[in-house]
């Protein structure tokens, strides 16, 4: 057999081969294209929030060091890696990441400000509450795709937009999480943000009318929410309802509700799948420290008297730790057919609702805009 034929049929195999392969990597849709790029702005995001309430946990007088990080390396390296996949070589996605805060042709990742009273977002700004992901198509590449004959084929296949590069942002502005509002006299004018005090632990009341310090009270609360028949205050505590922009805004509170609530409280503060990136544990011993939530700030006394609810005034915000969370009696609500309640050395007779770390600010405040949230979501 002539060696000639069989080398040239070698190669236009190997060719073949390959640009059948290059070609499978137009086939990731622009869905997906958009997709990755949400998803890997929520996880860069989810970096610099951990990295921030990691801060807040262990030294939060150098809480500004980070927020105002303009680097955060880390954080991108998550949100590349989230891109990618595992699997770097054989990625159909592609995220360049040259540690600058300006989308270019080699920068695919900022990280940045996002002011939500504007609702826009600054590249480079500070404090750093956001993180802006571009994605690319592998094939569409010039040194690792097929580059202009790659877009070639995008363009007469149909299949794809021709250079689709979409963008996604996810920040973490300020929202309330818990379902207590807290009485306005809990706030203490030193424990202003950016100054987060550590407290002696505090027994909290839900009705200090009766004889409780208003320093000490709550009431619980469906934020945005109006209990009713069909969806209760129990109900809506444990289907974990995501965070929401309260402050400056009426909410539902709700008065004389009965120790049930809180039962269902301490069973979602010792899950440990509910909410678990602002659960503190030790680590050292595994054990949960507290758990940190943004709890709505009203007036302390209700309108009315008795059992019911009323609409009351977010006046300001309190990110808190709650320390530990004990109830006597049956269980809360159920996951996967599981309660928790609070370990019992941690009780060790207590009962009732304790915090031991409190920071407060008004809602007109200017420097709410750099209040941290607690949980990352998508802006754009």
């Amino acid at each position: 057999m002539d060696t000639t034929y069989v080398v040239i049929m070698t190669v236009v195999f190997l060719v073949v081969a390959a640009l059948a392969v290059d070609i499978g990597y137009m086939y990731v849709s622009d869905e997906d294209l958009k997709g990755t790029a949400e998803t890997s702005a929520l996880a860069g995001a989810q970096a610099i929030k951990q990295r921030m309430l990691t801060q807040i946990q262990t030294d939060p007088a150098q809480l500004a060091g980070v927020v105002n990080d303009g680097a955060q390396t880390s954080a991108k390296d998550v949100a590349v890696d989230t891109a990618r996949g595992k699997h770097h070589a054989a990625a159909l996605v592609e995220v360049f990441n040259s540690n600058s805060n300006r989308l270019t042709a080699d920068n695919d990742v900022t990280v940045g400000f996002w002011n939500m009273s504007t609702h826009t977002y600054t590249p480079g700004g500070a404090p750093v509450n956001a993180m802006q992901v571009r994605t690319r198509r592998t094939a569409e590449s010039e040194t690792i795709g097929l580059g202009s004959l790659g877009n070639f084929i995008a363009k007469i296949s149909g299949h794809q937009n021709f250079n689709y590069t979409p963008d996604a942002i996810a920040a973490f502005p300020a929202r309330a999480s818990a379902h207590i509002a807290l009485c306005s006299d809990v706030c203490d004018r030193a424990c202003t943000y950016p100054s987060i005090c550590s407290i002696p632990e505090r027994k909290m009341s839900p009705d200090p009318a009766n004889g409780g310090s208003a320093a000490n009270g709550y009431r619980y609360t469906s934020l945005k929410y109006q209990p009713t028949g069909t969806t209760t205050l129990s109900d809506l505590v444990c289907m974990d309802m995501p965070p929401q922009e309260v402050c400056g805004k009426q909410i539902f509170v709700v008065r004389g509700a009965s120790s049930d609530i809180l039962r269902d409280m301490e069973s979602m503060m010792y899950n440990p799948n509910a909410d678990k990136t602002n659960k503190e544990y030790d680590p050292a011993t595994g054990k949960l420290r507290g758990w940190w939530v943004i709890a709505p700030v009203t007036g302390c006394s209700p309108a009315q008297r008795g059992e019911g609810v009323e609409r009351q005034t977010a006046a300001r915000y309190a990110l808190v730790r709650i320390s530990r969370i004990c109830v006597e009696g049956t269980t809360g609500c159920k996951q996967n057919n599981t309660a928790f309640d609070a370990p019992a050395s941690v009780c060790d007779g207590a009962n009732g609702l304790y915090i031991d770390r409190i920071s407060c600010l008004d809602c007109g405040s200017q420097a709410m805009l750099q209040f941290p949230g607690l949980h990352p979501v998508l802006v754009k």
